[in-house]
């Protein structure tokens, strides 16, 4: 009977805030405890998706231990398939099934049950799509292949430790412990279930009853004939001849798949029937779900098929024939809970119609791994479990609905068998995919959401550091009273007629209204910035003096207001204008010093000088702190940030940079009589500053009527500039 698709019926998207919002201070010396050592890890089941997990975790620093229930842990099955999503995890991992002797799948042949070609598709010709290659792997081999990456003393991390003849009795999930059917317990901050199809650790999983996996309609004949042996027989040579060719051959109800490995030497059988026409000569499996049969039932079962197939299976050792009956089970609510974990056959048991199943526990295995990184602390590995499920139910869910509707196991959502299916688009949605970067990929932005940041383009590579925050969100105020401020200023008088003409609006106006204002020039070099790894940049801006704005409440606000800000650094730019609202804008601008009473710039683009100042005859001058304008409240500044494809701006209001209450250590402060300093700006050309023209040939414009002061101080301690607020 088809088992009913659950998949749509389960809840796949993980809420994570109930977890995120968990006070960690009571944890923190366990945390601490662990940070040397890693996690504990249990994992019960050292099959292929135990050890891939074993390998993935271990990586990580973790101590693993593999509890397997029998004596060698050997894989009892043929061949399988590494397909691309397979083989690309096992290579991150380190582990190359070519190295065991699996081969590159050049073809697939589809033939009737009277051999005759129906079909073929050159997989060769594809795997440029796929960044792996698609493998066929003698199952015994990688799973040697895996075990020994696994507790190598060779490789990353510390080696695991397998213990054998453990059966497990029992698991709490909430606090990681596992007993044994010999009564020892263990304790854990993990425990991983990778025991199977009969898995012992599912049933601990929720309170409710847990699925069991049940026997479907279908039975596969599996075992594998020399490939040399056959090439020997002029008869059935052909069916051998061409390696790298996966072929099958289909009747109504049956078909055989055959295909090469280990160095195209062992010829792979799967025949799939109907699991009553074997079911009457079965003798019990030891392993609880693998039985022997007579290889009379297997030729019965294709009595009918080529007479070329037919001798094509007497070959077959009658001691090497099982029958695997296939098994499926319905959906699990979730894979998780608490600290237990379930992957592969445990969680999702596969029919091999996708050559699936071993590529999925693959990538639960490896999944696991990217979640508990080395950076996981105990207290989080609940939250961290949830985003396993996160990454894998859904997938493995869909995938493994595909696989029971290429089989006619499946059913649609109206309850009738669902016959129109599409392999090859099934097949490229399994491919299409490399677990290791999708779960990357989740942890990187549940990590982004830990912190208060500040986002700005480019968001999707995450929240990036700036002046006001690290690359985790933590502000950077302490490290600012590190860093050094040099200031150069000269202020003078104006025309304040041609200030108002680069007022952004009519809210700005001067608190007298004369014809003559005060403005100043400021070139900043700041240095030892952490945002900025240690280094710095230089800043020249023009500050109008004694401006006024009224809000739409009649409130007027006294402050200096910033209509340009040039800087030689791109990443200051960009969250100046992003993140504050100032105009900012590139510049190169060169400071030369022959001596302490000397302070010489030239702003340039390109080698374009517009801007040249001077201060001569600097004299030291007492001065204990950095004194604010006047009654000035802060900094006024402009935000607009135009609109993308229409002409309505995403960004157009006013700001004020409140005035920072923490005063700057001035560690020298000189000053020079009007008559050292100097300043020109030269009103140069499109074609010298075609960015600039328009801002310089302003600046230029503005006369100097009176130079009123010059100074130049040296601070130690730097705003973070969070004190921002938006004007109405």
């Amino acid at each position: 009977m088809p088992l009913k698709n659950s998949t749509t019926q389960v809840v796949t998207d993980v809420t994570l805030s109930g977890i995120n919002g968990i006070n960690r201070t009571h944890h923190d010396a366990e945390n601490d405890a662990h940070k040397e050592e890693g996690l504990r890890v249990i994992i019960c089941g050292a099959g292929i998706g135990g050890l891939t997990a074993a390998i993935s975790l271990r990586r990580q620093g973790h101590q693993v231990d593999v509890y397997e229930q029998s004596l060698l842990a050997n894989e009892i099955g043929a061949a399988i398939h590494m397909a691309p999503n397979a083989t690309g995890v096992l290579e991150h991992l380190g582990v190359d099934p070519r190295d065991s002797g699996a081969i590159l799948l050049i073809q697939t042949r589809f033939f009737s049950a009277n051999n005759e070609l129906l079909a073929v598709t050159k997989n060769i010709e594809s795997a440029h799509k796929w960044q792996n290659s698609w493998l066929m792997a003698h199952r015994a081999h990688l799973h040697n292949q895996l075990k020994e990456a696994a507790i190598s003393s060779q490789g990353e991390g510390k080696p695991a430790r397998i213990h054998t003849s453990s059966r497990v009795l029992s698991v709490d999930a909430q606090t990681a412990t596992m007993t044994l059917e010999d009564g020892t317990s263990h304790a854990a901050d993990v425990v991983i279930g990778a025991d199977g199809v009969h898995s012992k650790t599912r049933k601990f999983l929720t309170p409710d009853a847990t699925p069991e996996a049940i026997r479907g309609s279908h039975s596969a004949f599996r075992f594998i004939i020399e490939r040399e042996a056959v090439l020997q027989d002029p008869d059935i040579k052909s069916f051998a001849e061409t390696k790298g060719s996966m072929d099958m051959w289909y009747s109504s109800d049956r078909k055989i798949v055959l295909y090469p490995t280990t160095y195209n030497q062992l010829l792979n059988f799967v025949c799939i029937h109907p699991a009553e026409l074997s079911a009457r000569s079965l003798s019990k499996g030891t392993d609880g779900f693998t039985t022997a049969a007579s290889k009379t039932t297997l030729l019965e079962v294709y009595n009918d098929f080529h007479p070329g197939l037919r001798k094509l299976l007497e070959m077959a050792d009658p001691a090497t024939i099982k029958v695997y009956p296939l098994f499926d089970m319905e959906n699990l609510p979730t894979f998780v809970s608490g600290r237990l974990a379930l992957l592969g056959d445990s969680a999702h048991p596969f029919t091999p119609h996708l050559a699936q199943g071993g590529a999925m526990a693959i990538e639960d295995g490896a999944s696991l791994g990217v979640f508990l990184d080395k950076s996981v602390t105990p207290f989080e590995v609940p939250e961290r479990l949830q985003l396993y499920n996160l990454a894998r139910y859904k997938r493995a869910s869909r995938i493994q609905e595909y696989s029971r509707q290429v089989g006619g196991d499946g059913t649609a959502k109206d309850g009738k068998s669902n016959s129109q299916f599409k392999v090859h688009e099934y097949i490229e949605h399994a491919l299409s995919h490399h677990e290791i970067h999708a779960s990357t990929q989740i942890l990187r932005e549940h990590k982004w959401k830990q912190h208060a940041h500040r986002w700005r383009q480019p968001i999707v590579f995450g929240p990036l550091p700036g002046p006001r925050q690290d690359a985790y969100g933590n502000s950077h105020r302490q490290s600012l009273r590190q860093s050094t401020t040099t200031k150069a200023v000269v202020k003078f008088k104006t025309s304040a007629t041609l200030l108002r003409g680069i007022f952004p609006n009519s809210k700005y106006f001067f608190e007298r209204p004369d014809t003559v204002a005060t403005a100043s020039y400021s070139i900043e070099t700041l240095e030892n910035m952490a945002w900025l790894g240690g280094g710095g940049y230089t800043l020249l801006a023009l500050y109008v003096h004694g401006v006024n704005y009224r809000e739409d409440n009649g409130r007027v606000r006294k402050g200096v207001y910033c209509p340009i800000m040039l800087e030689n650094l791109t990443d200051p730019i960009l969250t100046g204008r992003e993140e504050l609202g100032v105009s900012k804008m590139f510049s190169d601008i060169d400071i030369t010093r022959s001596n302490e009473s000397s302070f010489v710039a030239k702003a340039s683009w390109r080698g374009a000088v517009w801007g040249e100042f001077e201060w001569k005859n600097l004299q030291k001058n007492e001065a204990s702190t950095v004194q604010t304008e006047g009654e000035s409240e802060g900094l006024l500044l402009h935000k607009y940030i135009p609109g993308t494809g229409s002409d309505k701006p995403d960004a157009d209001y006013d700001v004020l940079l409140v005035n920072d209450l923490e005063k700057s250590s001035v560690q020298s402060f000189q000053t020079a009589s009007p008559a050292d300093v100097r300043f020109k700006i030269n009103k140069l050309g499109w074609k010298e500053l075609p960015t600039l023209h328009s801002v310089i040939s302003h600046l230029a414009e503005l006369p100097v009527l009176e130079v009123l002061e010059g100074s130049l101080t040296k601070t130690q301690g730097v705003t973070d500039l969070s004190n921002m607020l938006r004007l109405t």
